[in-house]
């Protein structure tokens, strides 16, 4: 399995420390799994298939899809999620009241 923990970082785009930090663990412990050191927690798996939409039959056994969704829109995500975080925290207050403003209108059109 931890092979591909390690594809899936890899599909998208992530460093260690990246795919690591919005699980909430260290870059250690990612590295620690990808080399197989150490197991990865059930916690950690669940989370993990959640937050990038993980096949979790893929992840467990290989079969099928690695990914629930379309990548792209998970790059998507990852890259607004970097450019948020980097943000200063009266920015983000900014961006974040723009992002409603958009999901306002858009849900005023349909």
């Amino acid at each position: 399995m931890f092979n591909r923990i390690k594809a899936v970082r890899k599909a998208l785009k992530l460093s260690q420390r990246e795919f690591g930090e919005k699980l909430g663990v260290s870059r250690d412990v990612i590295g620690n799994i990808e080399y197989n050191r150490v197991p990865p927690k059930e916690l950690f798996l669940k989370h993990m298939c959640e937050l990038y939409n993980v096949n979790e039959h893929w992840l467990r056994t290989g079969t099928g899809e690695m990914f629930n969704n379309d990548v792209d829109e998970i790059s998507k995500f990852d890259e607004a999620y970097k450019i948020f975080k980097s943000l200063r925290p009266d920015f983000q207050e900014y961006a974040l009241d723009q992002i409603k403003k958009i999901a306002e209108l858009q849900n005023k059109s349909d």
